[in-house]
């Protein structure tokens, strides 16, 4: 019995200690379990914070996102209105009538700026120069309306959506939103644009309404070169109508003109030729009567006979003058052109008149090449070259100078007759080739009128240019071309 007490007592030590150590080591345990516990806790904490941290970043990420879609939506939009900006303009740039311009706004464009339907109405009328997708008795609502508010309009830029016409129109048409703006031409309003109903039924964005707004100004823009182009148009119909009637007048006239040149040409021939015999046989006798062949004359009668024959003189000079010109004018004048050297004939023409010069101490100085072949009538040309000489002579002074020259340029030669004589007027200048016209400083000097436009009409006969430049009291410079013979 001792024995099984103290053997209990043992089991029982050894059942304490035994428990002793489970409990120590449950409770180490419990100890472990609590601290992994609050390092989980710890963690799950940490954890949370940083998937918390992860969705505010994972929703910035998709607000960004679609802020970024929304922007790139919005830029793409804008493109897209550029685009359909740049093809019409493309389209259209140089459209010049009112209805093929209007026939660019279809149904596409109405659509590419982001609408349905769109109508143009010109102003006075109200009638539709551009119908997409309007309903008749639609058109007829807004023309209604639209009657009455034409001085509205006419102050109008944009129709904002405040105001009472936009809550009619959306009222009438039975739609959410409508732009409206006017077309003008120089500040006068042409049409009225309208677009209603939305593709996409959401807001009216800031890109169609602007898209909206270029479309008006550029079709008032195309308006108004219409319009420029139309009063040019008109102007030059009304021109050249005035042309043809002024060119008509001209034609009338100009047959005048030949008609009466012919018949003073004819005239001029007609009394010349019966003009010449009778003075051949006054000049006869008269030149007689002075010789002394039909006896001696006192002094005063020979004083009267020789101004008789000096005026015959005159009158033959100017008879024969006039028959040339006539000659000239009715184109009877056989001209011979041919190669001929003009310094010889310069040279020529200016021996016959030396005697004249050293009569009045004019003093002679010639600029000439050795030798020029040109085109001319030899005969013609040399009483052109006698002319201006003669002229020049007789309104220079004792003492004065004339020049000569003959220079050459490309394929004509310039010939030149200078003078330190009395000069010309400006306003003489222009008339000295009309016949018998007698300028105001050689007024009362002898001559008849006729030789400086004897020697235009043969220039003429050569195809060629004459000119004469003058300065009072310095002296005159006529000078006149001929054409270089290129074959000699």
């Amino acid at each position: 019995m001792n024995l099984f007490i103290e053997n209990f007592g043992i089991i029982n030590t050894i059942i304490v200690f035994i428990s002793v150590i489970f409990l120590g080591t449950i409770l180490i345990l419990l100890v472990q379990k609590t601290q992994s516990i609050s390092i989980l806790k710890s963690e799950l904490l940490h954890l949370n914070a940083t998937i918390q941290d992860l969705d505010q970043q994972a929703k910035l990420i998709i607000k960004s996102d679609m802020e970024l879609q929304l922007y790139q939506q919005k830029i793409e939009d804008e493109l897209n209105k550029l685009s359909l900006i740049k093809n019409m303009i493309t389209s259209s740039i140089n459209i010049l009538d009112r209805e093929k311009l209007f026939l660019q706004i279809n149904e596409k464009v109405i659509n590419d700026i982001g609408f349905k339907k769109g109508l143009i109405l010109n102003f006075d009328e109200l009638d539709a120069i551009v119908n997409i997708n309007f309903e008749p008795h639609q058109i007829q609502s807004l023309k209604t309306i639209l009657k009455y508010k034409k001085g509205f309009i006419k102050r109008l830029q944009f129709l904002s959506s405040d105001s009472d016409l936009y809550k009619e129109l959306i009222n009438v048409l039975q739609c959410k939103d409508i732009l409206v703006a006017p077309i003008e031409i120089r500040g006068l309003t042409y049409a009225i644009f309208i677009i209603s109903d939305l593709l996409v039924p959401t807001e009216i964005k800031k890109s169609e309404q602007k898209s909206f707004l270029i479309i008006c100004m550029y079709l008032s823009r195309c308006l108004d070169n219409i319009g420029l182009f139309e009063e040019l148009e008109r102007g030059k119909t009304l021109a050249e109508k005035k042309v043809k009637e002024k060119t008509h007048e001209l034609l009338k006239s100009l047959r005048k003109i030949e008609t009466i040149s012919k018949l003073k040409t004819d005239f001029i021939s007609s009394v010349s030729h019966e003009l010449r015999t009778p003075l051949t046989s006054v000049k006869g006798f008269s030149s007689l009567l002075v010789m002394g062949k039909f006896g001696e004359l006192n002094t005063e009668v020979k004083k009267r006979l020789e101004k008789i024959d000096l005026n015959v003189n005159k009158l033959v000079t100017m008879v024969n003058m006039l028959l040339d010109i006539a000659r000239i004018e009715s184109g009877k004048t056989e001209v011979k052109i041919a190669s001929a050297d003009i310094v010889k004939l310069i040279l020529d023409v200016t021996e016959l008149l030396y005697p004249q010069m050293e009569n009045k101490k004019i003093k002679l100085s010639t600029t000439l090449p050795e030798k020029v072949l040109v085109l001319m009538d030899k005969n013609l040309i040399e009483r052109v070259l006698i002319n201006l000489i003669n002229n020049s002579l007789k309104f220079t002074p004792e003492c004065g100078k004339i020049m000569l020259q003959c220079a050459e340029q490309k394929d004509k030669v310039i010939v030149s007759v200078s003078d330190t004589g009395v000069g010309i007027s400006q306003d003489d200048l222009v008339k000295v080739f009309t016949e018998f016209y007698r300028t105001a400083t050689t007024a009362g000097m002898p001559g008849t009128g006729l030789g400086l436009s004897l020697v235009k009409k043969i220039i003429d006969i050569h195809k060629e240019k004459i000119w004469v430049n003058s300065e009072l009291g310095k002296g005159t410079s006529f000078s006149f071309t001929l054409k270089i013979d290129k074959n000699e």
